[in-house]
């Protein structure tokens, strides 16, 4: 039996997208697209994996809990993570009062 959890094109996506979050070349525009996640947390699954309420994801409707792929590159001072799939725009971590 063979499985491939990720294809190529998305661990290379993934890859270019860490090299240039690393970067002091960032640019915070790429991330205007991306779902707002308030409430976010880490979780200990087999990989780690962000949860919190989204806003603005393309499959999971606004307000909702949601479960991300697993995360390879989070700067929370930024405010943002990535994870197999796409970026996050990172809000408040759980917990965190206003």
């Amino acid at each position: 039996m063979h499985y491939t959890f990720a294809g190529a094109d998305t661990l290379s996506r993934l890859t270019d997208d860490i090299r240039r979050a690393v970067s002091e070349g960032f640019d915070p525009g790429m991330l205007a697209d991306a779902p707002f996640l308030d409430e976010y947390a880490l979780v200990p699954q087999p990989a780690a994996a962000l949860t919190g309420i989204v806003t603005g994801h393309p499959r999971i409707a606004n307000g909702h809990r949601c479960f991300s792929t697993q995360v390879f590159h989070i700067d929370t001072a930024q405010g943002l993570a990535r994870t197999l799939n796409r970026w996050y725009r990172l809000g408040r971590p759980h917990g965190e009062r206003n």
